[in-house]
């Protein structure tokens, strides 16, 4: 199972290897802490590199580097910078190009790199780390397929639309990486993705340079078919080598081929001088002859023959293409079309389907932040409906008092639930006293005090689990509340909490049900006529009752002593057990009931295992954690204390 896979960096669970090369993997995860996906690219470090890692930035030059060419084959990893070693160095007398090394490991300089470009057609890096002998490199994770899959599998779907959005992507990608003095040096259609949406991003600055002031950088790298003369030579190269590689990727989409693909550099060199090539528009009825000659004017052997930059490349060959706007429309249309093929032809998606991380972690922190300020919402309201339904005040005042002290005590609610649970049960102390149970009333009002400033202000976990008795009661699931006071809370808090809750489940069952499991809402709303206080004495009286309140101490005693090993099988076990002491607690009161022993209803059997089988379900989204990080921070409540 996934969700067992260990973490890495402790942080991102592994889901599917994307890819292998050279370099090492690139492993699709899950951020646990951020909840999202992202792609892991994991180098292998030697021992020289590995104690690199650590060192503060220092000039030097970058240790060649291998092309990661995943399925195509024609990367020659054994191509290396041998006649620049050193090169880096800036020399006075000789006025050799100086340039900055990006690298003291694998993997760093691309982070590097993209770390200085920000643009929606590069795919972001988030971060770098190295662990022992291993770098691991954090990049955006881009669901959907690359150019090479595209070509390959939909090349007869392929329009001018589709070529100009891609086009009209990487152009500007390299535009904004030349603005920022970075030469990419290997751009071909492994390296060109296209997500879900139709969007097309660059990705890979592992073979990157920073260009001097001049414009120059030194090659490191490349793949063969994708690399113009100079690179192939260990040139100094500037942009017109990016733009060269893009022209390439551009009549392959065109013409159907890359006739510049060789076994290896000396081929590679030929094919390239010697090279026959269709014309393009003889391929496309509807593009203009014109663009063969931007096309290659681009690929011209010779660099100074080319367009000074990408930029005027760009504008020279846009023209002729279609309309990258619906290209991207139709790329969206195609990855999509992709999605449905492999899963009807069983292979399995190079994207993880989400379904495959675990639930706890695609829950994320916002939105369990949501649900508890809804929570206290819909707490504060029903309690202060209940209150505020039971003061009189005259009727020309009805409407607008009522519904504005509402609205005031639920948006409280909303804002701050310890805050909405505060004015929700003073208002209905208020309505006790009033209601000719002033004793009741004063009772709550101490007490609503008391636990506020002691557990209820500290966090909105216990505010929420205090409007258990009320919301969950309100339908009959009142054991809820002392499971979910030992699910959120530390020991000490969650004993208080459900001790508030049991004098509010007492303060309920008097106004007609007399019993914590439930105060039946929609026949006791109105307790105008009722002797609370009669109700209250009738309850206090009987053993059965004080049978049931020690269940819930007991229960969320251990519940609590449980989670406090932030596990999702603790907490299992914990409501587990914590339910079935809950049964005990009603098996007891059928027990000391009459003088023969009872055994308890069926409803409230139903009732008892209802209430522990929702809790139990709840600790699917348990998030194990860090022991550094506060109890309440993994409560489904989301404390903020």
């Amino acid at each position: 199972m996934v969700g067992n896979r260990q973490l890495i960096l402790q942080r991102y669970r592994p889901i599917v290897e994307a890819g292998s090369g050279g370099f090492g993997t690139v492993q699709v995860a899950w951020d646990t802490r951020i909840q999202r996906k992202v792609a892991i690219k994991i180098i292998e470090l030697d021992e020289a590199d590995a104690a690199r890692a650590a060192l503060p930035g220092a000039d030097a030059m970058r240790a060649p580097q291998a092309s990661w060419d995943e399925g195509a084959g024609f990367a020659e990893e054994g191509f290396e910078d041998d006649g620049c070693e050193g090169s880096g160095a800036f020399d006075k007398e000789n006025a050799e190009p100086f340039v900055r090394s990006l690298a003291h490991v694998p993997g760093l300089d691309e982070a590097r790199t993209a770390a200085m470009l920000s643009d929606a057609s590069i795919v972001a890096v988030y971060d770098f780390e190295v662990q022992g002998s291993t770098a691991y490199l954090i990049m955006e994770y881009v669901e959907g397929m690359t150019l090479t899959q595209l070509l390959r599998r939909y090349d007869e779907h392929l329009t001018l639309d589709i070529v100009a959005a891609v086009f009209a992507a990487v152009s500007h990608a390299l535009e904004v990486a030349h603005d920022n003095q970075v030469l990419h040096l290997d751009i071909k259609p492994d390296n060109v993705l296209i997500n879900r949406q139709g969007q097309v991003k660059v990705t890979d600055f592992g073979l990157a340079t920073l260009a001097d002031a001049s414009g120059f950088g030194v090659a490191g790298g490349g793949t063969i078919g994708y690399m113009p003369l100079e690179q192939m030579r260990q040139e100094s190269l500037d942009a017109r080598c990016d733009e060269w590689a893009l022209a390439s990727v551009v009549y392959e989409m065109l013409a159907g081929e890359n006739p510049f693909l060789a076994p290896d550099l000396a081929r590679a060199e030929a094919s390239i001088e010697d090279a026959e090539l269709v014309l393009p528009s003889l391929c496309w009825d509807e593009l203009d002859a014109a663009a063969d000659d931007v096309i290659f004017y681009a690929l011209d052997p010779d660099r100074e023959e080319r367009y000074d930059n990408v930029t005027d490349f760009a504008e020279e060959l846009e023209p002729f293409l279609g309309d990258p706007k619906r290209g991207v429309r139709e790329l969206a249309a195609l990855v999509g079309q992709a999605r449905m093929d492999n899963e009807e032809d069983g292979r399995a998606l190079e994207e993880a389907p989400v379904d495959r991380v675990p639930l706890n972690e695609r829950v994320t922190w916002r939105q369990r932040m949501i649900a508890a300020h809804v929570l206290g919402a819909a707490g504060s309201a029903l309690v202060a409906l209940l209150a505020l339904s039971n003061v009189p005040v005259p009727n020309e005042m009805q409407g607008p008092v009522f519904w504005g002290l509402l609205a005031l005590i639920a948006l409280a609610g909303a804002l701050k639930p310890h805050l909405g649970a505060l004015l929700a049960y003073v208002a209905l102390a208020a309505a006790f006293i009033v209601r000719d149970a002033p004793a009741a009333g004063c009772v709550l009002l101490a007490a609503t005090a008391a636990w506020w400033y002691g557990a209820g202000r500290k966090g909105d976990a216990a505010a929420n689990v205090a409007f258990a008795p009320a919301l969950a009661g309100a339908v009959g699931l009142g054991p809820i509340a002392p499971l979910a006071a030992g699910f959120c809370l530390r020991p000490a808090r969650a004993i208080a909490t459900t001790a508030f809750c049991v004098l509010v489940a007492t303060l309920l069952a008097a106004c007609g049900s007399q019993t914590l499991l439930g105060w039946e809402a929609f026949a006791h709303m109105d307790f105008a006529g009722v002797d609370i206080q009669a109700g209250m004495y009738a309850l206090l009286v009987q053993p059965a009752y004080w049978c049931m309140v020690a269940s819930w101490f007991v229960a969320v005693l251990v519940l609590s002593v449980f989670r406090l090993r932030k596990t999702r099988a603790f907490a299992a076990l914990g409501t587990i057990a914590a339910g079935a002491l809950l049964l005990g607690g009603l098996f007891a009161a059928g027990y000391v009931t009459g003088a023969t022993a009872q055994a308890p209803a069926l409803p409230d059997l139903l009732v008892t295992l209802g209430s522990s089988v929702l809790v139990l379900v709840a600790c699917v989204f348990v998030e194990t954690c860090p022991d550094e990080y506060a109890y309440d921070d993994v409560a489904l409540a989301g404390d903020e204390g």
